[in-house]
């Protein structure tokens, strides 16, 4: 077993990943949905987990043995994958939260006995067909094939990585230009509230005013913000839930939405 073959099963298996979930998701939905945060048609996180229980789960012999581990090391793995995600780009891809036996919305229980169930798939129905598909390949090829699957897969995580920091550095932009100028508005308010006959009405209707300033500012700076995107960036908003981020969570919520009534419609957003 060599590198090389390790890596293209690897991609092959994150492919797989990805026509298994953008399927079921458009199926839910009703509508298409591509899945996956990078450009290609791959989820690695299927691809690590199926090498990772070709390697590790092959010589335990049973099948509860298998299922377990793997239930177990699903479980691991996409705990561990979210909290990194979330940690390094702020963002969520997924959240169990409303599903029974979760754990901080990152892993629950029915989707762990799925993966531990997937695990015996891969193990035992597709993996032996895998093999024997790439070992039909000389080794050259195997070598030239997973180089080639090396730097796309390379050169896709960097344009990804690159753009999601780019989404988080907009998306601080933004909630600063909204802050500051309702800042300089309500301090202007309040220096005015002072000189007002009836102070309490004043500020009454000067926080009516605030929140009615506000809800403009940010469905223009919003529309700013939007304008500047490229296809990338909203590609992979699209593929997020939300943002961890509280100051981030609210405006990062209404140009996904934006961005994707601009793209469906054509035209400038609301």
């Amino acid at each position: 077993m060599q590198v090389s073959e390790l890596f293209i099963w690897f991609i092959l298996y994150s492919i797989m990943g990805w026509v298994y979930e953008t399927l079921y998701c458009s199926i839910k939905g009703l509508k298409w949905d591509n899945r996956g945060i990078l450009l290609g048609p791959y989820c690695p996180i299927y691809g690590v987990g199926a090498v990772l229980d070709v390697l590790l789960c092959g010589s335990l012999g049973s099948g509860w043995a298998v299922f377990f581990a793997c239930m177990a090391g699903s479980a691991v793995l996409e705990y561990a994958t979210s909290y990194g995600m979330e940690r390094l780009f702020h963002a969520v891809w997924w959240d169990y939260s409303r599903l029974p036996l979760n754990l901080h919305g990152r892993i629950c229980l029915p989707c762990s006995l799925g993966f531990g169930a997937a695990g015996l798939l891969v193990l035992y129905g597709i993996h032996p067909h895998m093999a024997r598909l790439t070992s039909f390949l000389p080794m050259n090829l195997q070598e030239l094939g997973a180089l080639l699957f090396m730097a796309v897969f390379a050169a896709d995580c960097t344009l990804t990585a690159d753009s999601l920091m780019q989404i988080n550095v907009k998306l601080e932009a933004t909630v600063r230009a909204i802050d500051g100028q309702i800042s300089e508005k309500y301090d202007a308010w309040i220096e005015n509230s002072k000189h007002s006959f009836s102070e309490g009405l004043a500020t009454l209707k000067g926080r009516v005013s605030l929140e009615e300033f506000r809800e403009r500012r940010t469905k223009e700076e919003v529309g700013k913000t939007v304008s500047t995107l490229n296809w990338l960036q909203s590609r992979i908003l699209k593929s997020s839930i939300s943002f961890r981020l509280p100051a981030h969570k609210e405006i990062g919520s209404r140009i996904k939405k934006a961005a994707s009534f601009r793209k469906k419609k054509g035209g400038p957003c609301p």
